[in-house]
């Protein structure tokens, strides 16, 4: 399990880093634009559902798979109907999404803009035909995972951020902004043929038949209550792109890049382990012995959230630096460096307990519990809707990332409430005792950094800032996590790194 999650990790930290980079691109290209706004806009309709997609079919069908261990045939039947009925859904998805966009096209430009209506339109139509690809690649991912075929799941998580790179270097100066939806559109069918390839699936309609479908009732009714409770990391960011509308232009593509640059590191510090550990825990539980990976789960989570916090705190103190340092550049100028910069801490930190969360609900969807979370599903958007409106007032962009934060904080603890078991002495107050020994050493260390910052700042420049400040951070935070917190898991990494430097040097 550790070679996989480390290789996952490795492949999602690299695609990540892509992502970020093509956030740099974007933004020196096109900077903070109104067709980056309507770019923007018009993805986060598909990516309500793609963007939780995997986890949908993973979650759901992953534990079905395991009730077919000892009939192979039974599982390829089931597997066959299934792919027909996603492929059909994904064409009709596809085909309604556009038509819709079309005749909607309004509500994604600004008034007065009737000359942007035909690169909506044609923005729109690549985007959910790229959106339609990820829905059946969504499912191929979940057989490839319960097949542990992870790697080739992994490894073309690079392929959307490098297309849209690539497509922007060559086309951006002749179709602008459709460069990116075509980049998308491209990648995802690449990753549906390999998939597809992969999966040793077929396009045999005869093979199409409801009865292999078991459980029927209970799979829809999973997928109903999963799609519920994974809404707060899709459809907050539609409801944010309502509120920043309402704001000067350029709020929305603000609020794009926050999300893409928290979105690098709730992936990175979070999805490679809970994409390798969710079969293994699937199985457990569905073979009843679930209970006796709680202890390391719980490990395992604290981890995640410790790995977070820190690098959460590091990117926040540094976000200037490293703005005008990658960002600062062609139609990304000094005051859009500010603006960015203003929300996306709120959003850095809001990654922590995303992190959290998307290795949290694995341990829900592993016992089958959906409807203990889905419930929060849809009231954690309203909370949002409702706070972000009235801070919006009061802080205008930044009250966006605030309301974001708070929501996503209530979410984690009403999450982690609901999973603990004080009989197996599991998520108890220990566990929240160690959040708060966490968050403070962080606090500790960033205003002693941001006091050296305040002396070296004026005299480095960006890049030897950046590096300086990495390592006083990291040993900063070493020291207090160590010596005037205690944090034992600090002690098990630096017990860990040094058993493997010694084993290195022999």
């Amino acid at each position: 399990m550790f070679k996989n999650t480390l290789v996952v990790t490795s492949f999602l930290i690299f695609s990540a880093a892509l992502g970020f980079l093509s956030q740099i691109i974007f933004a020196s290209t096109f900077g903070a634009s109104v067709e980056m706004d309507i770019y923007f806009k018009i993805l986060s309709v598909p990516a309500i559902l793609t963007g939780i997609s995997p986890i949908i079919f993973s979650s759901v069908l992953i534990p079905a798979f395991a009730k077919f261990k000892s009939d192979k045939f039974g599982l390829n039947k089931f597997t066959d109907s299934m792919w027909i009925f996603i492929f059909v859904f994904g064409l009709f998805f596809i085909l309604i999404g556009f038509v819709f966009s079309t005749l909607n096209i309004d509500l994604f430009i600004p008034e007065n803009s009737a000359d942007l209506k035909h690169i909506a339109v044609q923005v729109a139509l690549l985007v959910w035909i790229g959106s339609g690809l990820m829905i059946m690649s969504s499912f191929l991912t979940a057989i490839l995972n319960y097949k542990k075929q992870f790697f080739k799941v992994a490894w073309t998580s690079i392929l959307p951020s490098f297309c849209m790179i690539i497509a922007v270097f060559l086309l951006h100066e002749f179709i602008g902004v459709r460069t990116i939806a075509l980049g998308f559109c491209i990648a995802l069918l690449i990753q549906f043929l390999i998939f597809f390839n992969a999966s040793k699936i077929s396009f045999n309609f005869s093979s199409f038949n409801v009865k292999h479908i078991q459980n029927k009732k209970q799979l829809l009714e999973q997928s109903l209550l999963v799609t519920l409770s994974l809404l707060p990391f899709t459809i907050l960011a539609p409801i944010a792109y309502f509120w920043a509308s309402q704001l000067e232009i350029g709020s929305i593509s603000y609020i794009g890049y926050s999300q893409n640059f928290a979105g690098f590191l709730s992936v990175a510090v979070s999805m490679g382990i809970s994409m390798v550990s969710f079969p293994e825990l699937a199985d457990r539980f569905a073979n009843q012995n679930g209970d006796s990976s709680l202890h390391n789960f719980e490990k395992s989570l604290k981890y995640v959230m410790l790995i977070a916090m820190f690098a959460a705190g590091l990117l926040i103190i540094l976000r200037m630096p490293i703005l005008s340092l990658f960002y600062q550049r062609g139609s990304f100028d000094a005051s859009a460096v500010n603006n960015l910069s203003s929300i996306l801490s709120w959003y850095l930190a809001a990654a922590v307990f995303t992190g959290g969360l998307n290795f949290l609900r694995t341990l829900f969807y592993s016992k089958g519990e959906f409807k203990k979370i889905a419930f929060f599903g849809l009231a954690i958007p309203l909370v949002f809707f409702v706070l972000s409106g009235i801070l919006k007032e009061k802080f205008s962009l930044v009250g966006i990332g605030i309301a974001n934060l708070i929501t996503l904080a209530i979410l984690f603890f009403i999450s982690v409430y609901i999973a603990k078991n004080k009989e197996l002495k599991f998520l108890t107050n220990s566990f929240y005792f160690f959040l708060l020994k966490n968050i403070l050493s962080i606090l500790t260390t960033y205003f002693f950094v941001r006091i050296i910052m305040s002396f070296i700042g004026n005299n480095l420049s960006q890049l030897p800032t950046i590096i300086i400040c990495i390592f006083l951070f990291l040993f900063a935070y070493l020291f207090s996590s160590r010596n005037l917190f205690r944090i034992k898991e600090i002690e098990d990494i630096i017990f860990l790194f040094m058993n493997k430097l010694k084993s290195f040097i022999k």
